[in-house]
């Protein structure tokens, strides 16, 4: 027997509320499979709330709001119709169904409409069947504090400490936040305080850039170490210190249901030649959801991937894909959900083994940390090798086989990513890839290669106005150093820095505002592939 749609609806307390309280009261009859929340307004609907509600089992979600025009804050609802359009949008790209997400303008007048509304959206997710997401209730199994605490600690180094101060000397965050240090969340680490940090921010406030790693003399590996400590968190410090309401690491663990078909190959260039099985591997990562959350920034970020395969193909390889490629991790893992990332490695690792892939490719540097490092560490050695695409680039530029048709006269700052740099150790490939590039001079800021400074944000944590203050302070060097276009290959270093030049700014914005470009994108652009 098939079980009944069960559907949540946020209702504005204004109209589409009072709207179904009047088909109550008028005793008009309507399916019972809604479950009504009372909201202020249908634009404080945020879509962490409908992702959250499928997550937990919702076959559908309905949102209500007033119509166009008559809204008690003026503007909310017309805020509601493009959050709901982008909502659709990852749905449809999840393969959930966009269809399982409907938006209503309901007065409080119209309580017949209302009914309709339920009977008819209630009949549309009957049609379309269980939400596959429904599973068992997840049971989570306690964790001993005090064995995962003590473990971290032997296996980083942490009971090393000389108490020297280098590491909150280095810390960026140090520098900007007097009340953060690496130093003293050590100490009472040792001195058995443990709970203190466990319940506190200053567990979410580090930015794992390793930049103190780089200079502890014992080899304290302060960032591993506070990853391991996250796992033992209380989730709701998560959910206070997360940005974007946590959406990425949602979607993250709604990947890892085995029914989810997604929709993720639409960024494909026309004619592009791809394959099923081959010996080497492009691993996307999360780009094709990051250009919908992040539309407004208007980044294209699947221009990144749409370059690689077009580079890829012009020297003669088609690279093998995943059209239901998950997640890498990443941010899951550190922000401390081991489970759930352990699932994700051990399930992608089997999907590229089934391609007979010997070499994997991604443009993230996160995927390729993850990848290479972190998978090894978690899951077992991998059989195949894991490439950043720069270091594909500059194997085909030593080879002579990236042939360049447009040549600009341009100045280029490169910036170093923390995984890419500081944490794997890549740091020539990118700039003999920009080096040989037609009419581009390649200058330096003053802080980079291992001394590179953070972008200001990692796994979508604590995005405050101290890390903010850290992404203008690693744009002003770049702007010094008179560059026309500042290259990364870290899509999520271009979103944050977009992120705190979109904002209303202590400084002038011409201080900071750049034109940023990827790696990939540029060489196709020099490739006039673009």
């Amino acid at each position: 027997m098939l079980s009944e749609p069960k559907i949540v609806a946020f209702l504005c307390n204004w109209c589409s509320y009072a709207g179904a309280d009047l088909a109550g009261v008028s005793r008009i009859r309507y399916p019972p499979n809604i479950r009504i929340i009372r909201v202020m307004c249908s634009g404080r609907v945020d879509p962490a709330f409908i992702f959250r509600a499928f997550e937990t089992g919702a076959d559908g979600v309905l949102v209500g709001g007033c119509h166009i025009g008559d809204c008690h804050y003026v503007s909310g609802n017309l805020k509601a119709e493009k959050r709901m359009e982008n909502t659709k949008k990852l749905l449809k790209l999840l393969g959930l169904g966009q269809e399982r997400l409907r938006l209503e303008w309901i007065s409080a007048s119209e309580g017949g409409k209302f009914a309709q509304v339920v009977t008819e959206f209630t009949e549309t997710i009957r049609k379309m069947g269980p939400n596959p997401l429904k599973a068992e209730a997840n049971v989570n199994n306690p964790i001993d504090v005090e064995a995962v605490v003590s473990e971290a600690l032997k296996k980083t180094n942490v009971q090393y400490c000389l108490e020297c101060g280098k590491c909150s000397g280095s810390c960026p965050v140090s520098r900007v936040d007097n009340t953060f240090s690496p130093r003293r969340i050590v100490e009472k680490f040792l001195l058995g305080f443990e709970d203190r940090v466990i319940s506190g921010k200053d567990l979410w406030t580090c930015l794992s850039c390793y930049q103190c790693s780089e200079r502890c003399p014992s080899d304290v590996r302060f960032p591993e170490f506070v990853r391991a400590c996250r796992s033992t968190a209380p989730r709701d410090m998560l959910e206070e210190t997360c940005a974007h309401r946590g959406i990425p690491m949602t979607l993250s663990r709604i990947m890892i249901n085995p029914k989810i078909r997604q929709n993720r190959m639409g960024w494909l260039p026309e004619g592009a030649q791809i394959s099923k099985r081959g010996d080497l591997l492009y691993f996307v990562g999360c780009l094709p959801y990051f250009d919908i959350l992040f539309e407004d920034f208007n980044l294209e970020l699947t221009k990144i991937p749409q370059s690689v395969v077009k580079i890829l193909n012009k020297v003669g390889i088609k690279p093998a894909m995943l059209p239901n490629e998950k997640c890498c991790g990443h941010d899951l893992l550190w922000t401390g959900d081991l489970e759930n990332f352990e699932k994700l490695a051990k399930i992608n690792i089997a999907n590229i083994k089934a391609t007979g892939a010997k070499r994997v490719v991604t443009s993230c540097p996160e995927c390729y940390r993850t990848i290479k490092k972190d998978y090894a560490e978690f899951v077992g050695e991998l059989d195949f090798e894991v490439l950043h695409m720069s270091e594909l680039l500059s194997e085909l530029v030593d080879k002579d086989e990236l042939k360049f048709e447009v040549d600009p006269e341009r100045k280029v700052v490169y910036h170093d990513s923390c995984r890419l740099g500081r944490q794997m150790g890549v740091y020539e490939p990118p700039r003999k890839v920009i080096g040989s590039l037609p009419g581009t001079q390649l200058v330096e800021m003053e802080r980079n290669r291992e001394n590179a400074l953070c972008c200001g944000v990692n796994a979508w944590l604590s995005c405050n106005k101290y890390h903010k203050e850290i992404q203008m302070d690693r744009l002003k060097e770049a702007k010094a150093t008179g560059a026309d276009l500042l290259v990364t290959t870290c899509p999520k270093c271009q979103i944050h820095w977009k992120c705190v030049t979109s904002e209303k700014l202590p400084i002038n914005p011409d201080e900071i505002t750049m034109e940023m470009r990827d790696l990939s994108v540029l060489v196709a652009e020099a490739m006039n592939l673009a």
